[in-house]
């Protein structure tokens, strides 16, 4: 898909307005974005920039203090990381928490492997 053909269709993921503020620091002001089908977006900048604030306000690590989502036209509420995860959203961060000894496909499932049905899955997985 060429970069005209992506910039008529509507955005896959649409952010208006987010803000977050953490007493009186403002750690994102006013966040607008649209992501459409197959364009990949990089969110660059600055220590202390936002960046991070941006990422978990669509996993739902950090609930914005203003502003609305779009997933596929429809508003979305992620209040939690489940939430997003029932939407779609999700994110590996940068961070030291995988297991070496895995590979990366294990890492990314780590947490939802499949689990017996009934009490015996909720035991033992």
């Amino acid at each position: 898909m060429t970069q005209s053909q992506s910039g008529s269709l509507p955005p896959v993921l649409e952010a208006r307005g987010l803000t977050k503020h953490y007493a009186h620091v403002v750690a994102m002001d006013d966040c607008d974005f649209d992501l459409r089908p197959g364009e990949i977006l990089a969110v660059i900048g600055d220590n202390g920039a936002g960046k991070s604030t941006l990422i978990k306000s669509l996993t739902g690590a950090v609930i914005p203090d203003a502003g609305t989502l779009r997933l596929n036209g429809e508003a979305v509420q992620c209040r939690s990381p489940l939430d997003a995860r029932d939407a779609g959203i999700e994110t590996v961060y940068q961070e030291l928490g995988v297991a070496p000894a895995l590979d990366i496909s294990q890492n990314l499932y780590l947490g939802r492997e499949r689990r017996r049905a009934g009490i015996l899955g909720t035991v033992f997985r």
